[in-house]
């Protein structure tokens, strides 16, 4: 640019082909001009910069912007001189994105590459501080989304892919010529260009707005001749706006001169060594906008928003809430307390209704509360009671209570004929991942015996790895078994009111329940999500709290395995009258008498036919009417048989799973009976029971094989099996399942299979034992937790669970034995 400083040059090599001869008279007036711009050259501090431009007029530089002379026709002023075309380097024209970046194209006079300082005029103050304001830089800059608060341009800039048409055709070298501004006509306001050069300068890396005069940076920003999208120095300036100072003219401009570079220059008449210095310190500063020191609140006041730029500002706020309110709900609204403290990461607290308890960590997996009271201790006069809630303070204890270790369990008799307990022995065990009160788990209630007598739990033991990994938390209470728990006797009813005996094993259960649904949310679990789970005896045990009045607001569902299907049938006399030979073993007439006897003592005098009686073919020998029943129907717990409140129009029956395996009977004393279960002595085992008598022993061999495994298979149909089914039919919703999946050294599916298995103490073996513990285990845990088994279907109720869980429509050979009379005749009672 900087035409005053410039001298004509020949056409190059690099020049266009094509130019127009200009006139004579025209070159006269540039040799004029030419004078007179050494003239003011000589006193100016840049001569040696501008020799170096005029020597790249002479000569075409490689590296850099090639200058062309546009010969055109020169128009003329009013003051009747020509005006000198103007130069500008090739791809000055072409710049898409860089100089009309964030700058709305003017469409004053052509000027917009001067910028105008005229501090006496007030109207050209006010002018500028207008373009300013409306070419201020938007708060919203850095996103990416379209900014709401930019100011449209008030026309439309030429799209670069045009330009680039344009200047491939040739066109881009052209310039419009200015036009001549008529006498008459009032000239154009002038429009301060603080808006063209600002933004651009400020974007501008600094070291290329330095005066060092390298024309390296003009191929760093992209030019030279090999590239046309070079860096233009400034729009086409026009002649047209000029000022009078001191009745001189003085042109005020904003030009890139050395090499290309770009600054911001003022020249004037007098530019003395502080102005050039002055030049230098500013030429490597960053250009700060005017507006800098106008508040955020008058920048938002002069935006101009339309319905789309408040739509787009309003769902950015929205957003921001919404992020906000998760945050407070989240982390600010929630409760300080959701999680007990662990002390010495070992220990932790938990609520009761009877003051706090501590539990220890067990296996880094859960917590465990061994030995919890749940009710009133069963001693003294408390002996033969049902079980008292703790609802006083006289119950409870001071400070808090230790749960670190197990008590001993109640009273009762083992199979070998031993011993073991204490009457004190109302207490519970809770096993819970955590304590904590938000996230309320399933709880499940482990109700488990072998028998009436014992051994009580039996293998229904919590594992806390288990309730870590399956979320649940397991509650495991000692209850009263034997005669401490089930004992009826018209000395005993008539001590207590309303008069009544025996069951007081239920009332212990019944007990926890409420304990459960009282205090249960301060250890983490939800109690309305209680699921009672009962093995052999214990499931006899559950089955019969199903259909209790007293139990219905107390759990949701049930899951029983391997539990008798012979419940209760006699009513409280005709049992009072049964047991009323014990009084004589004992040598007590009345219930104060009992309740001083000794424990042992009272153990000693039970007789042996009420003890746990081995599972076995039926023999002739075998009188169902003799048989000893521990549960009752004492009219206050249990009122009607199980299978009599199950066939009532009006009785809306508990969610319940009845289950058991194959091979429930199998034990030590009948696997030991003989060496070697040969094909010969399975045909004479048949043939002394029931079967021979009714001539079926051919008929049965043929349904299942002369084995010993045959031979257990048998009898766990009739002994439990069918007997079970036959209970479950009664209810159409309730799923029945078998476990056939073998496992040892005898290829049995044991008792205890199913109970192991979802307590995760199976251990299989083979790929298909390991399918079947994560089969089982899915439809007890999601029972739990919703109270469904999916596989279940009404037309095919029976369940053979196996390696996987398969619908069937019937078990074998349970029909078999129902029409004979044998199920559930000979029904195994606990």
């Amino acid at each position: 640019m900087g035409e005053t400083d410039e001298k004509e040059t020949t056409p190059t090599e690099t020049a266009p082909a094509t130019e127009v001869e200009e006139p004579k008279e025209t070159e006269k007036l540039l040799n004029k001009d030419d004078k007179k711009s050494e003239n003011e050259s000589a006193d100016t501090p840049n001569a040696d910069e501008k020799k170096i431009d005029e020597s790249a007029d002479k000569k075409p530089v490689a590296n850099g912007d090639e200058i062309i002379d546009i010969p055109e026709k020169t128009p003329t002023t009013q003051e009747g001189r020509e005006v000198k075309p103007k130069k500008i380097p090739i791809g000055g024209i072409k710049m898409p994105g860089f100089f009309t970046r964030n700058k709305p194209k003017s469409d004053g006079d052509g000027a917009d590459g001067e910028l105008l300082e005229n501090a006496g005029n007030e109207a050209k103050a006010e002018e500028q501080e207008k373009v300013a304001k409306e070419t201020r830089p938007s708060i919203f800059s850095s996103f990416r989304f379209r900014n709401p608060f930019a100011k449209k341009p008030a026309e439309a800039v030429e799209e670069p892919e045009k330009k680039e048409e344009k200047e491939e055709k040739g066109e881009g070298e052209t310039v419009e010529e200015p036009k001549t501004e008529s006498v008459d006509e009032p000239a154009p306001p002038k429009k301060s260009l603080l808006n063209a050069i600002r933004l651009p300068i400020a974007n501008i890396p600094k070291k290329l707005r330095s005066l060092k005069g390298n024309r390296d940076a003009d191929v760093e920003m992209g030019g030279g001749p090999n590239n046309k999208a070079g860096l233009a120095s400034m729009e086409t300036l026009d002649d047209s706006l000029k000022d009078t100072e001191n009745g001189k003219d003085v042109t005020d401009k904003a030009i890139a001169v050395e090499n290309d570079s770009l600054e911001t220059v003022k020249i004037t008449e007098k530019d003395d060594g502080e102005n050039e210095k002055k030049k230098e310190t500013e030429a490597g500063e960053e250009q700060v906008p005017i507006t800098a020191k106008k508040t955020i609140v008058e920048r938002i006041r002069g935006y101009h928003l339309s319905m789309d730029d408040l739509a787009i500002v309003g769902g950015v706020l929205l957003f921001f809430l919404l992020v906000a309110l998760i945050f407070c709900f989240t982390f600010i609204g929630k409760s300080e307390l959701t999680s007990a403290p662990v002390r010495d990461g070992k220990f932790i607290q938990a609520v009761t209704s009877c003051g706090m308890v501590e539990g220890v960590l067990e296996d880094t997996f859960a917590f465990a509360f061994r030995g919890i009271p749940y009710a009133i201790p069963p001693v003294g006069e408390n002996r033969w009671k049902p079980a008292q809630v703790i609802d006083n303070v006289d119950g409870c204890w001071n400070g808090t209570f230790k749960a670190h270790n197990s008590t001993p369990v109640c009273w009762q008799i083992y199979a070998n004929g031993s011993v073991d307990g204490t009457e004190d022995c109302l207490k519970l065990d809770v096993i819970t991942p955590h304590v904590r009160y938000d996230n309320p788990l399933p709880v499940v209630v482990l109700v488990g015996a072998e028998s009436f007598t014992g051994n009580s739990p039996n293998i229904l033991r919590p594992s806390a790895r288990y309730a870590r990994a399956r979320d649940v938390i397991f509650v495991r209470p000692n209850f009263r078994v034997g005669i401490f728990g089930f004992l009826s006797l018209d000395a005993l009813s008539k001590s207590t009111h309303p008069p009544t005996s025996g069951n007081y094993g239920l009332s212990d259960i019944l007990a926890v329940l409420k304990w459960v649904n009282l205090n249960i949310h301060h250890f983490g679990g939800n109690p309305k999500a209680v699921t009672l789970f009962g093995h052999r005896a214990g499931a006899t045990i559950v089955t019969a709290l199903v259909t209790s009045p007293q139990a219905q607001d107390l759990f949701a569902r049930a899951w029983v395995t391997s539990g008798a299907s012979s419940f209760p049938g006699k009513t409280l006399p005709e049992s009072e009258r049964a047991n009323a030979a014990y009084l004589g073993q004992v040598k007590c007439q009345d219930a104060e008498c009992l309740r001083k006897a000794e424990d042992e003592e009272l153990l000693d005098a039970v007789p042996d036919t009420w003890r746990r009686v081995w599972a076995d073919l039926p023999t002739s020998a075998e009188n169902v009417s003799s048989r000893h029943e521990w549960l009752v129907l004492d009219g206050q717990i249990l009122h009607e048989h199980p299978a009599n409140v199950w066939k009532k129009e009006d009785f809306v029956p508990k969610k319940l799973v009845i289950g058991t395996t194959a091979h429930e009977s199998h034990s030590e004393k009948l696997f030991l009976k003989h060496k070697e279960w040969t094909p010969e002595l399975v045909k004479e085992h048949i043939q002394n029971s029931i079967i021979g008598q009714l001539g079926l022993v051919d008929v049965v061999l043929k349904r299942y094989n002369a084995t010993y495994q045959g031979l257990v298979s048998m009898i766990s149909d009739i002994r439990t099996i069918c007997p079970l089914l036959t209970i479950a039919r009664l209810q159409p919703s309730v799923p029945f399942y078998v476990v056939t999946q073998t496992a040892g050294e005898l290829n049995l599916a044991g008792v205890d299979d199913d109970v192991q298995a979802i307590l995760g103490r199976y251990e299989p073996h083979t790929p298909e034992q390991r399918r079947y513990v994560s089969a089982i285990q899915q439809l007890f845990y999601h029972y739990v937790s919703h109270g469904e088994i999916k596989q279940f279907e009404v037309r095919r109720r029976v369940l053979d669970i196996g390696q996987d869980a398969l619908s069937v429509e019937n078990y074998p050979n349970c029909d078999f034995w129902i029409t004979r009379d044998i199920v559930p005749r000979y029904a195994r009672l606990d």
